[in-house]
């Protein structure tokens, strides 16, 4: 086995884990690196209109995004278990079926982008002065969609057998050639703010070609070596369905609640930046630099996460089940520690880094009230991610989804017409729908992993009965 893959199904844990948060921390710190740069380029080469344009742009964006990255986690999902079982064949399939749906809806979602951009951005309320440019921008970025679900996919893929090293080193070069062609093409080419999408989808395509070339090369070694040995494995039917048709009905109906998801929360927030904007300049900067402060706790959180949701995967696809409860307890255990202490220091030391994003002294006295709410509480945000990541695992995402909508969007809408109500809404009472929500959410996906895990664990001991009989009888044909 290569270095660059761990077996989750046995081994060490704790290592392992280390092993495998470490490059998606640092894939998703490159991502925010060279996220940022069409910003900061088109702001400092094109001036404040072209800033705007692509900011009013964002939200849209962002929604297209987490839809994609919903159906990655379903890939990914069904590639973990089909990896715990050593179904090559499944793998396969499942490879196949990442190039074709990205491709076909990726595209979709791409033409739909296009048609239908100015309207969106109109009923956004865009001003007039930026409606065009961010336009422009919008549908020439759109296309860019086609690369990025073709990456999220496959780096999910990867991911699912324990890889994330690759997927992390193909994202770095892009980002580079996304900053060098950021530059080029706002110097050179007549539409600036086209070129800036164009960088995009140029970096984007080098990334998802070659991490899918990486996938398919490799896989077509290992299924040539592990045919010749004799140890090809099969995932059950219900994992992984056995035609193209039925993968992909398994795809969506996997990973569509997890995009939704993540839609309908970007969505939400809207309804909390009103309210912050009710706050004055100073709390919306605060917010602002917030939003970007945080990453330093949220990252480690979401690898966290990412490391249960494979791990669950590979045990349940191997059968190996008594590996996946000490798994999400490594993973807790590492968690909390480790942003606790992240937290800590945010806590006392958070204004040196309001400080880089916006230097004015009311902007980080309101910014350190938000973290002397939010810095310790964090902690809880990796019980939250960690189970609810098991519970997505075991294919219940609907389930995760409406937790999460519930916790994240009705509960945190409600506390704030509360606040206001009450007339205590200020930047302090704002923050605090963070830490509760994240309360109520982990309670909430406690009660239902237990559940999921006492029924599978009853499921699997009425069945270990009719294996003993069909051993004693000299049959050991699997139930």
């Amino acid at each position: 086995m290569r270095r660059t893959e761990i077996d989750f199904t046995q081994g060490k844990i704790t290592g392992k884990i280390i092993k495998f948060i470490l490059p998606i921390i640092g894939a998703y710190l490159i991502q925010q690196a060279y996220s940022s740069a069409d910003l900061i380029f088109a702001g400092q080469k094109l001036g404040n209109h072209a800033a705007a344009a692509i900011g009013a742009s964002n939200l849209i964006v962002v929604l297209a995004i987490g839809l994609c990255g919903g159906l990655s986690v379903g890939t990914g999902i069904m590639f973990s278990k089909a990896y715990g079982a050593k179904d090559k064949d499944a793998q396969r399939r499942i490879g196949s079926v990442v190039l074709m749906l990205s491709l076909f809806f990726g595209g979709a979602l791409a033409v739909a982008g296009v048609i239908f951009s100015k309207p969106i951005l109109i009923l956004m309320q865009t001003p007039e002065e930026i409606l065009d440019l961010a336009t422009r921008y919008i549908q020439v970025y759109f296309p860019c969609l086609v690369p990025m679900m073709l990456f999220n996919m496959t780096a999910g893929i990867l991911r699912g057998k324990g890889n994330s090293t690759v997927p992390m080193i193909f994202q770095t070069i892009a980002g580079g050639m996304n900053v060098v062609l950021d530059a080029l093409f706002i110097a050179a080419w007549p539409d600036g703010i086209v070129g800036v999408a164009v960088a995009s989808i140029i970096s984007q395509g080098f990334a998802a070609v070659c991490t899918y070339l990486y996938f398919a090369r490799t896989e077509r070694k290992e299924w040539a070596k592990e045919e010749a040995e004799g140890t090809l494995g099969k995932v059950d039917e219900e994992d992984v369905p056995l035609t193209n048709r039925a993968l992909v009905g398994k795809i969506f109906s996997l990973g569509l609640p997890v995009g939704f998801q993540s839609m309908l929360v970007t969505l939400s927030n809207i309804f909390i930046q009103a309210n912050i904007n009710l706050l004055g300049v100073d709390s919306i900067s605060a917010f602002t630099a917030y939003f970007k402060v945080e990453l330093f706790m949220y990252y480690p959180i979401m690898s966290l996460g990412q490391a249960a949701l494979f791990m669950v995967g590979q045990n349940l696809g191997a059968k190996t089940y008594d590996r996946i409860r000490p798994s999400l307890a490594a993973c807790i255990k590492i968690g909390v520690p480790l942003v606790l202490a992240i937290g800590t220091v945010m806590f006392f030391f958070g204004g040196y880094a309001y400080a880089v994003f916006n230097p004015k002294p009311e902007v980080i006295s309101e910014g350190m009230k938000i973290l002397h709410v939010t810095a310790f509480p964090y902690c809880i945000y990796v019980v939250l991610e960690v189970l609810s990541n098991a519970i997505r695992s075991y294919g219940k995402t609907k389930t995760a989804m409406v937790v999460s909508l519930i916790n994240y969007a009705a509960a945190r809408a409600g506390l704030l017409a509360l606040y206001r109500a009450l007339g205590i809404l200020n930047i302090s009472w704002v923050a605090s729908v963070f830490p509760i929500t994240w309360v109520s959410a982990t309670i909430t996906f406690y009660v239902i992993w237990r559940r999921i895990r006492d029924r599978h664990k009853a499921e699997m001991d009425e069945q270990q009965p009719v294996v003993k009989l069909r051993e004693v009888s000299g049959k050991t044909k699997r139930v």
